[in-house]
This record gives C-alpha cells, structure tokens and sequence, in this order.
C-alpha cells in the first residue's frame, strides 16, 4: 500500500484588502450601494464575513467604512427627496410604496447618524465647580460667644 502525500498548500502572503481596494468600495458605499451588493460581486478574492473580521482586526479601515455607509444612507435620502421632488407618480400604490421605502430609510438614517435623528445629543459646558467661602466681616456676623438671651425683637411696624 502506498500512503497518501499530504497536500496542504499555503496561501500566497497577499494584503486582503488593499487600499484601492478599500477606496472602491468606500465609494460603492456612498454611492448607496449596500456592503452585501458590492462583494456579491465576486469582485474581491474575500467573502463578507472575512471582511467583517478584517475591519475588526483594523479599527481605523472600520471608521472609513462606517462613515462611507453613513454618507450612503445620506445619498440614499437624497435619492428619495429627488423622486418626490421631481417625479410624477399617479399610482396610489406607488406613492404608498415610495412612502414606506422613504420611511424605512430615515428610520436607519436615524439609527447610523444623528442628521436625521431627534434625539440628537446636546453638547453643553456645564462648569461643575463647587466654590465654597468664608468672608470675615464684622457686618453679617453674630456674636453667639456670650450667653444670648436678652434679644429684643425688631420693631414691629403695623
């Protein structure tokens, strides 16, 4: 019997992603194209889920491709606010259905950016110093040294 040889290959050591890479689809991205439509393409030698890991193991690569998505869905908004500006529709099912997909796109705006949010955070300069002081003025001082039982009160004016 003869053995089987191991056949293990390695991989090239190629980048993953490189940096034309990374521009093309940071700019599919705010084009309004979503991740999973760009990488079904087969364009890239790398799956979706490899490219989450990577951009985990890159923090810096993460925040381009977060704020290329929200330009996305600021582009995505634009696209709506033009066909309401600029298209006539005269199907009721369509304006109910541009309705909703206008609905459901400011809904994630909202959720991935605070443009189109109302609970946008409020920045306030609050001084949160605490000043304490003693003055020492004979004026606003009473003298409770001494046994004080002979008060008079203040006149009464009526």
């Amino acid at each position: 019997m003869s053995k089987s040889k191991n056949t293990i290959t390695t991989k090239p050591n190629q980048e993953l992603l490189t940096k034309e890479n990374l521009s093309t689809i940071c700019e599919k991205l705010v084009n309004g194209m979503t991740l999973t439509e760009i990488l079904e393409d087969k364009q890239y030698p790398f799956s979706l889920m490899k490219f989450y890991h990577y951009l985990k193991k890159n923090p810096e690569l993460e925040t381009k491709v977060v704020e290329a998505r929200k330009l996305g869905v600021q582009t995505l908004i634009d696209k709506l606010l033009q066909v309401f500006n600029y298209q006539e529709v005269e199907s009721p099912n369509e304006i109910l259905w541009i309705r909703e997909k206008a609905k459901f796109v400011q809904w994630v705006a909202g959720k991935l950016t605070d443009l189109y949010s109302d609970n946008k955070p409020i920045k306030q300069n609050i001084d949160q110093k605490m000043t304490i002081s003693w003055e020492d003025t004979q004026d606003d001082l009473i003298d409770v040294s001494e046994d004080v039982t002979d008060i008079t009160p203040p006149d009464n004016k009526e």
